[in-house]
């Protein structure tokens, strides 16, 4: 039943991120005008790649299960591990994590430099926004190769997990997809013998995340900073862009954190100290589900034009028009 709920969320996840994506791409090409400038286009490659990511999601089935020092997570989709390609699918799926969470480190650089150092601005547009995304693939190609390498499908961890999956999961660990950290093994005399791949595969990723989440809460901080420090200065009409631009900004920084980072981190975290949780672990994989489909709708609820389109206010719109130092080009 478990597994029948799982898979409800999953594929009601990728249901509703192909829309809820789709509009909000609809509404940026429609609707943003030149407020955002090239800030659009970040937002829609955000968009695009939420999408890209749902249909991993849904193809891999995730199924998430931790116990003593492993966790693992294997594909549930048979058809595909009949084709000798599940391991590299599971792989593919938890590097289009690190491609999201980069990219959502993207938008807020993009967004400090816009706000606190105008003076850069010019770097990040035209053909030059492109480089912006070079640090996200080198994230995902990373974080594939970690994974791929550093937490490989092996007999032992087959035989650790075979007795595990059988009894909660019905399904041979011999004949699953999967990829899975394991910490260390047990000698004959019970000394923990450590298995330095899978430790080195687990703390590069754990560094990844710890990077985008870095760049978020700094950027975070000094655009909120900046901004405090040159409301007096703002006219009523920046000051209420700022007002939108921050509750956008606020929600897409501790939504992510809740469904995102936290998740992810207690996966590699648990193992380490044993905590057994065995299925409850799947509240991760849920959490990775739904996110895709809930974080367009923060923009489109907490930025005016957005919001105005979807509920067919037919209010005159707000001239985006601004002065003081604020150019109308400057994201929300």
């Amino acid at each position: 039943m478990a597994m029948l709920w799982l898979h409800i969320i999953q594929y009601s996840g990728f249901s509703l991120a192909q829309l809820t994506n789709a509009l909000l791409i609809y509404l940026i090409l429609t609707r943003s005008g030149k407020l955002f400038g090239s800030y659009r286009y970040v937002m829609i490659v955000f968009a695009v790649c939420s999408m890209i990511y749902s249909i991993v999601e849904v193809f891999t089935e995730a199924v998430i299960h931790i116990k003593g020092p492993v966790f693992i997570v294997f594909m549930d989709n048979a058809w595909l591990t009949r084709t000798g390609w599940g391991n590299e699918v599971t792989t593919l799926y938890c590097a289009s994590f690190a491609l999201v969470i980069s990219l959502l480190a993207v938008q807020f650089f993009y967004r400090y430099v816009v706000t606190c150092k105008p003076i850069l601005s010019n770097q990040i547009e035209g053909k030059r926004l492109t480089l912006l995304f070079i640090p996200c693939l080198v994230c995902f190609v990373l974080w594939f190769e970690l994974v791929y390498f550093g937490m490989a499908n092996t007999v032992e961890k087959q035989e650790y997990m075979r007795e595990e999956l059988k009894v909660h999961y019905n399904v041979d660990s011999r004949n699953l997809a999967f990829i899975a950290p394991m910490y260390w093994s047990t000698g004959n005399n019970g000394e923990k013998k450590w298995n330095i791949l899978d430790c080195i595969g687990s703390l590069g990723c754990a560094a990844i995340i710890t990077v985008c989440l870095s760049t978020i809460i700094f950027c975070a901080w000094n655009i909120y900073s900046f901004l405090k420090k040159s409301q007096s200065q703002m006219s009523p009409k920046t000051l209420e862009m700022n007002r939108q631009f921050f509750r956008t900004l606020t929600f897409q920084t501790l939504f992510p954190f809740f469904t995102l980072y936290s998740q992810v981190g207690l996966l590699l975290l648990l193992p380490v100290f044993e905590v057994y949780v065995a299925g409850m672990a799947n509240s991760a994989s849920a959490c990775v589900a739904v996110y895709p489909c809930l974080e367009p709708l923060i923009a489109i609820f907490c930025i005016k034009p957005f919001r105005r389109t979807v509920m067919c206010d037919k209010r005159r719109k707000v001239n985006s028009c601004t002065t003081d130092g604020f150019s109308a080009h400057r994201p929300l």
